[in-house]
């Protein structure tokens, strides 16, 4: 007898990617239709490199707000404090700082640089409220309230130890504590 072998034929199977193709045309325009697209609101910051009357500023104005606890110190990296705008009974005083910006801005038409140094412990919201009444004030003009610009360029750094002296920082003698003979 003779055997025969009998050998299977293998089908050769095509892979079907039609349905696939079908749903990826489908699905891709869908998911691009209605995602949300959120705008950014960036703010380029810089940080910086390193008490005197209104009526005594220099040319060469470099402009710092401090925030402290109980209120703001504007003052002039060079020539010191300028004013003291103190906390009304609701918190910060943001529209007295306002006003005051905008004084300095009259006299320093061309500035667009400041420097707003917070404690520590300050809020985001404090920082971000004081950053926005720096950068622009709001102002009523022939009858319709608009937005002017301040000082757009801020940077951001911390605020030097409250009560020191620049005298005693160049000094660079130890404070005697104690009593004194």
């Amino acid at each position: 007898m003779s055997v025969r072998v009998r050998r299977l034929r293998k089908h050769v199977v095509e892979l079907d990617i039609t349905a696939f193709m079908n749903l990826i045309v489908v699905l891709v325009p869908f998911l691009l239709s209605t995602a949300v697209f959120s705008k950014l609101a960036i703010l380029e910051l810089n940080l910086p490199a390193g008490s005197s009357s209104f009526s005594n500023l220099k040319e060469s104005l470099q402009l710092e707000i401090v925030i402290r606890r109980d209120g703001f110190d504007v003052g002039d990296r060079v020539g010191g404090l300028i004013k003291r705008v103190s906390n009304s009974t609701s918190g910060y005083d943001y529209a007295a700082l306002s006003t005051l910006i905008q004084q300095i801005k009259e006299r320093f038409p061309d500035k667009l640089e400041a420097t707003v140094l917070s404690e520590p412990d300050t809020s985001y919201d404090v920082l971000v409220q004081t950053m926005d009444a720096v950068r622009s004030a709001k102002v009523v003009q022939v009858g319709t309230l608009s937005t002017i610009e301040m000082f757009p360029n801020i940077s951001v750094g911390d605020a030097p130890v409250a009560g020191s002296s620049k005298s005693q920082e160049k000094s660079n003698q130890p404070v005697k504590k104690g009593k004194s003979s």
